[in-house]
């Protein structure tokens, strides 16, 4: 409550204080007078032509220039197909703060039309001085797949398959929907991620050092996934289908429909996707006493067969009151099921290595979700220079069960006698709910000052009832150690308040974030209730200086933390076989971190970054138990220091062959200190990504994709390294209304998992084979309307995004 009425305050004297500042206006058509969307609109000195502002026209043709100081000027216009439009020379004053060129009708470049067929596209990888944007609406290598199979090609990330992700080498990075957070962890996160269709997304925004805008938590940065939306006027639409081949079958389609008018914008879009998957792994693990004596070792392996079958949808509108006052409302969702079988072995050996016996198992896992989110937002418009306020709520709600069979028949050194046998089955519900409300404020003021401020708050609440039941004399009785019921509460209170200045070759943007979080958990069998409250100042500053023509210098700090996951906290244990158990931890406390980032942009087109970043009491899966059983549990036992450079550039071989090149060098230094355990993990690793599209004539176009990623530490755990190849073909029809796209992942099938640790008396190595290889054909048509003949997405003027 303080944080809001420190917010009203803060509002009522800054907009008091605003100052007019001097704009331009006007509104582009073709010929015909359609809008010309998506043009260049350049701002330029009279006395030396120097460049000083650039905007991109909207979905109607209409631009606006703003925080304009004083002088003479004089405006270029820009759009593939059409000659260049120069105004006249005019002067912004004290007697003239606002010009407005009215409607502008661009001219045909004739010679253009008639010799060269010009078809401008994004590049496959943009990169700002804050943030990578990789662009995967129009990408062949993107079709046919999930969500997680995106995320793992982005260049810097690194994804696990229970859908935890690492940027640059730092875990803990949180994954966004649309600017939303998913509000989910743990395997819920992993299931959204393998259930989202990759046809359904636009792009992805990977920041590692968000500004205060964003929520404070995610130490390892932010990964905001964009979902398509059209900007065409009228009525259009599209449908696809894809099919294909792994180990296992490979179906999916889907369709959108959307109506444009001046006031209202309807929508809606579902898609389906199936996937059927076999993978195979194996885990040795070799246990040791205090004085490391060898006392037992496993060799577990096993055989998965699993069937992703999910859908999504979200239905919405957006209706324009008038020109100052738009409302929009949306409902999405999802529904999936994850089940999996494995059978499996696993050989256990006594102290003198001689096996003793062997265990065969067999597990079934059914995993089933539910996912629902409701949103309310609303955008006020003071004035045309940028002076709104917007407002969001959103109700979310998420229920998951996962039911689990786990049978496990023993047999003596040979094999051919049984011992005995056992049989453990579970269920696993979870209910979970959210709401969320958000105020965001921007104030531009005069001489190229711009305030922003904001709140927001959220109310969690998550309820766990879990049951196992034992085979006991031929009957199943319920495993009271086991079960578990588990209420957590969660609130958090954030308010930010964050200036930007320009003053010639200058930049500034300085926030600070304040956020109050209290947290209650309740374990309801043993009656134990852990509470925790506390509040945390986030800082965050970008300083960046133009040298000359093509360079530009950026040196940005922030602090940053990691909240436990929901699951994490939640102490009942999920038993991944027989023989090993996930469990979670109630006094889990939140991991700080602080991160520095210098970099540099070349020509826009090659960037490069120096890191640094140090988390304490960082949250670290950590190993126990014995040649029976083993348990992952996590704790705040460590500090983690990463740094690294990396570098990214463009590269334009000829006129049909373009490239992205990402390459990063980093060490990770994981380190445990304390009483009982000192540990240390220290590793320099090297990651490469090369994009390549190549434009081959007569519609056709091609990419190339290679990636190759060293060994790496992650917490306890070294990770193997890896490399992996993926291409494809498109073909497009029907004057580009209709797109054939065939691909291929992973190509050499050389993408497995390799991990190993040695901690606790507990040596473990592991290998998992996923079914990463895929050949996949789809087909997408559009129909419907055009947005004046030309689509945005299309436009040569796109490149112009990265420097606004």
């Amino acid at each position: 409550m303080k944080s809001l009425i420190f917010l009203i305050c803060l509002f009522a004297g800054i907009s008091g204080a605003a100052a007019q500042s001097y704009r331009l206006e006007g509104r582009l058509s073709d010929e015909l007078l359609n809008p010309v969307a998506s043009a260049g609109i350049f701002l330029f000195k009279v006395k030396d032509s120097v460049q000083v502002k650039a905007v991109m026209s909207d979905e109607k043709g209409g631009f606006e220039l703003s925080d304009i100081p004083a002088g003479k000027y004089y405006v270029r216009i820009s759009y593939i197909g059409f000659t260049n439009y120069f105004s006249a020379a005019l002067e912004l004053n004290e007697q003239r703060k606002f010009h407005n060129f009215g409607h502008i009708r661009l001219v045909p470049d004739q010679q253009v039309l008639e010799t060269v067929n010009i078809k401008g596209s994004k590049a496959q990888i943009e990169q700002s001085l804050d943030r990578v944007v990789l662009n995967v609406e129009n990408s062949i290598l993107a079709e046919g797949g999930t969500a997680l199979d995106v995320l793992s090609k982005a260049p810097g990330l690194t994804v696990s398959d229970d859908g935890s992700v690492s940027l640059k080498g730092r875990p803990g990075t949180m994954v966004m929907i649309n600017g939303k957070p998913t509000y989910l962890s743990g395997s819920q996160l992993a299931n959204l991620l393998r259930g989202t269709s990759s046809g359904q997304i636009s792009k992805i925004e990977i920041m590692a050092n968000p500004p205060a805008g964003y929520d404070a938590a995610g130490k390892g940065g932010i990964v905001n996934i964009v979902m398509k939306k059209s900007l065409k006027a009228g009525l259009n639409g599209s449908l696809s289908a894809n099919g294909g081949t792994g180990r296992g079958a490979r179906l999916g389609g889907g369709g959108s429909l959307n109506y444009r008018s001046d006031k209202l914008n309807v929508f809606g879009n579902y898609t389906y996707y199936h996937q059927n998957l076999k993978s195979s792994g194996e885990v040795n693990r070799l246990f040791a006493d205090g004085a490391g004596n060898i006392t037992g070792r496993s060799l577990q392996r096993d055989e998965s067969s699993a069937k992703l079958r999910s859908s999504n949808f979200q239905a919405g509108l957006d209706y324009t009151i008038d020109s100052a006052n738009t409302i929009g409302f949306v409902a999405s969702g999802g529904d999936g099921q994850y089940p999996d079988t494995q059978p499996g072995s696993n050989l256990l050996y006594g102290a003198d290595g001689k096996l003793a016996r062997n265990a065969a198992t067999y597990i079934f896992g059914k995993e089933k979700w539910e996912d629902r989110q409701y949103n309310l937002n609303y955008v006020h418009k003071f004035n045309g220079n940028g002076h709104e306020l917007k407002a969001d709520i959103d109700y979310v709600t998420h229920f998951s069960r996962m039911n689990q069979d786990l049978k496990t028949t023993y047999s003596d050194a040979s094999g051919s006698t049984m011992l005995s046998k056992s049989e453990r089955r579970g269920d696993l519900p979870s209910d979970n709910s959210i709401i969320a409300g958000k105020l965001d404020y921007s104030l531009p003021l005069a001489k190229n000052l711009k305030i922003d401020a904001g709140w927001k708050g959220s109310k969690v609440k998550i309820e766990n009832i879990l049951r196992y039941d034992t085979l006991a004399n031929g009957e199943f009785v319920a495993d009271l150690a086991s079960g578990n019921h588990f209420k957590y509460r969660e609130e958090i209170q954030a308010g930010y308040l964050s200036i930007k200045k320009d003053w010639g070759k200058w930049s500034l943007l300085a926030g600070l974030r304040g956020e109050y979080t209290a947290t209650e958990g309740h374990q309801i069998e043993t009656d134990s209730l852990v509470k925790r409250d506390y509040f945390q100042l986030f800082p965050s500053v970008f300083l960046s200086r133009e040298f000359k023509e093509n360079h530009k210098l950026q040196l940005g700090y922030s602090r940053r933390l990691e909240r436990p996951g929901y699951w994490d906290l939640n102490p009942f244990r999920i038993y991944d076989d027989p023989f090993s158990y996930d469990e979670g931890n109630p006094y889990l406390r939140p991991s700080l971190v602080n991160t520095v980032e210098l970099s540099h942009a070349y020509r826009s087109a090659w960037f490069t970054t120096l890191t640094y970043s140090k988390s304490t009491d960082v949250i670290s899966q950590l190993i126990g138990g014995d040649a029976s059983l083993v348990y992952q549990r996590p704790e705040n036992a460590a500090e983690f220091v990463n740094y690294g450079l990396s570098l990214t550039g463009t590269l334009n071989f000829t006129s049909w062959w373009t490239s992205t090149q990402f390459a990063h060098v980093f060490r990770n230094e994981f380190k445990i200190d304390n009483e009982n355990v000192e540990f240390r993990l220290d590793r320099t690793s090297f990651t490469f990504d090369s994009q390549h599209t190549f434009k081959l004539g007569n519609n056709w176009k091609a990419e190339l994709n290679g990636i190759y990623k060293s060994k790496m530490s992650m917490g306890v755990y070294t990770m193997g390294g890896y490399y992996m190849v993926s291409g494809g073909f498109q073909k497009s029809l029907f004057s580009e209304k209709c797109t054939l796209k065939m691909l291929v992942t992973d190509i050499f099938q050389s993408k497995k998992t390799r991990y190993e640790t040695d901690y606790g008396g507990i040596q473990v190595s592991g290998l998992r084979r996923p079914d990463s290889r895929a050949a996949v054909f789809s087909l997408s048509y559009r129909f419907g309307s055009s947005e004046g003949g030309r689509k945005s997405n299309n436009s040569g003027a796109d490149d112009l995004k990265s420097r606004f």
